[in-house]
């Protein structure tokens, strides 16, 4: 196999968050696989990631976009500018295990361009490591079932963030990522696996630590209700009515409360019930009606701690520090 078509393109999207990004960038450029490039992509003009970035390594290089346009477009920037046959990413606030892309990259050799590969996730929140998901993406499962079911009350549905995948450069060619509101690495997910026929094999080992500031409230836990609705309304063609019940009655039901939007939740509660939810949909969706918001943010943060009987669990510490380049 020749140098090129050995380059790994490990890309960062960011946004003003120049000491998180260090981190991230510092466990990109220590992976095992020497044959990689880094490429970090601002969303918007950032004059102190640039000077802490830009000629600081030479397997570093750095992008802006000229205005701010969500990650989607720092990504799609990030690919157009890579020169890897292979590709992967990172948020700039996670970290990757050094040996994430030689582990995936093995595997990814022996399939065909249309198979990702995906790792373990390590959900680091609240002075400890928890490893999911508890189980990989069945041969015949449905790729929006798996992120979407929860199976129990404290379970929680199969865990593939974008930043685990290493991918053929093909797939995000054929099928670039689009900008949504909320739940944009998932509206990508649903459009390669149907549009370009893509599929996942798993490295089964915890690869991507995933940073979770417990006490804040992040985008994907604000109280925007509607537009989540709006995306799973716009992609149910692909949703199964599970998926489509289970992200309602849970994720969509608790922004709802979280605004205290009480006719909203009728009308989230009114698409479930009309839909044939499961026993266990129309349990959350009780439940989080009757239960006040500091219980249901209690709830949460526990179903982020996998079982103690669970494989995996506590996750081995990742030494993250950095390179002395940067």
């Amino acid at each position: 196999m020749n140098e090129q078509s050995d380059l790994v393109s490990i890309i960062i999207p960011t946004y003003r968050r120049l000491h998180e990004l260090r981190l991230a960038v510092g466990s990109a450029l220590d992976q095992t696989h020497p044959n990689i490039e880094v490429i970090v992509v601002s969303d918007g003009p950032d004059p102190d990631v640039q000077s802490a970035l830009v000629n600081s390594h030479p397997k570093l290089r750095y992008f802006e976009l000229e205005r701010n346009s969500g990650p989607a477009e720092a990504r799609n920037l990030g690919v157009q500018m890579s020169r890897g046959e292979w590709l992967t990413f990172l948020d700039d606030d996670d970290l990757m295990l050094p040996h994430k892309v030689e582990h995936q990259l093995r595997l990814a050799r022996t399939v065909n361009p249309l198979r990702m590969v995906s790792c373990r996730t390590i959900y680091r929140h609240d002075g400890q490591d928890d490893v999911w998901p508890k189980r990989p993406i069945e041969p015949e499962e449905d790729i929006a079932d798996y992120i979407l079911i929860r199976p129990s009350l404290r379970g929680r549905p199969g865990v593939l963030p974008v930043q685990t995948l290493l991918m053929h450069r093909s797939l995000l060619e054929s099928v670039p990522f689009t900008s949504h509101k909320d739940h944009e690495d998932w509206a990508w997910l649903l459009e390669v696996w149907h549009e370009a026929g893509a599929r996942i094999d798993f490295v089964w080992e915890p690869l991507v630590v995933y940073n979770i500031a417990t006490q804040s409230v992040s985008r994907s836990r604000r109280a925007n209700w509607r537009d989540s609705l709006a995306w799973a309304d716009q992609y149910r063609r692909w949703i199964s009515n599970d998926g489509y019940n289970s992200f309602l009655a849970t994720k969509v039901a608790r922004k709802a409360k979280r605004a205290r939007d009480w006719r909203g939740l009728w009308e989230i509660a009114g698409k479930v019930l009309r839909n044939r939810p499961r026993p266990l949909d129309t349990i959350f969706l009780v439940g989080i009606g009757l239960l006040p918001n500091f219980v249901l943010h209690a709830a949460w943060k526990r179903s982020l701690s996998a079982l103690p009987n669970e494989e995996g669990t506590p996750a081995t510490q990742v030494d993250s520090r950095l390179p002395e380049v940067l």
